[in-house]
């Protein structure tokens, strides 16, 4: 009797979790336009973090995937941008994204380049940017009229990568949008 409720226990909890992958798989960025915002400064520690970090690779997706991960590991969704302290919106985690996967396509002299972009996030089609327009709150629809992310030009290949969401939710957001 203790075993078939721990299948039970078992079996719902995996197609929950499946079920949960399954709609973040569904979910898609799409740009809008630049984020006209300063470049983020790297201190000295933190590029040498980065060196570090990359040093096993010249691929350009692993460096993204590396410098992404350093920056989900440094912080923390809040509702302002306090880099500095690991506190930073979508904005933050867009612009340190950049300027870490940057520093370190420069210290490979690699010619690609990465730039925090704004747009919408989609899931099945729909805009849950729009969608939290019309049954949010007035005070919180400025929040969330769009998003941030980042766009790396790889030469002959474009890709997106939303390391908020990356954060927030444990699971990889790399796209390649539809041009």
């Amino acid at each position: 009797m203790r075993k078939r409720k721990v299948v039970k226990i078992l079996v719902t909890a995996l197609i929950c979790v499946g079920c949960a992958v399954f709609l973040v798989s569904q979910i898609k960025l799409e740009k809008e336009r630049d984020r006209d915002i300063a470049a983020y400064v790297l201190s000295a520690e933190l590029k040498k973090r980065v060196e570090e970090a990359c040093a096993g690779t010249d691929n350009p997706r692993d460096i993204v995937e590396n410098c992404s991960e350093m920056a989900c590991g440094m912080l923390t969704f809040f509702a302002k941008n306090h880099i500095a302290e690991g506190k930073a919106n979508c904005v933050g985690y867009a612009q340190l994204t950049a300027a870490i996967i940057n520093h370190a396509f420069q210290t490979k002299q690699l010619p690609y380049h990465a730039k925090p972009v704004v747009g919408k996030v989609y899931l099945f089609g729909i805009d849950l940017n729009n969608m939290a327009q019309k049954i949010l709150p007035d005070k919180y629809r400025p929040f969330f009229k769009d998003h941030d992310f980042v766009e790396i030009n790889l030469g002959e290949e474009i890709l997106y990568k939303d390391t908020s969401l990356q954060d927030f939710s444990g699971l990889n957001f790399t796209q390649t949008p539809d041009l």
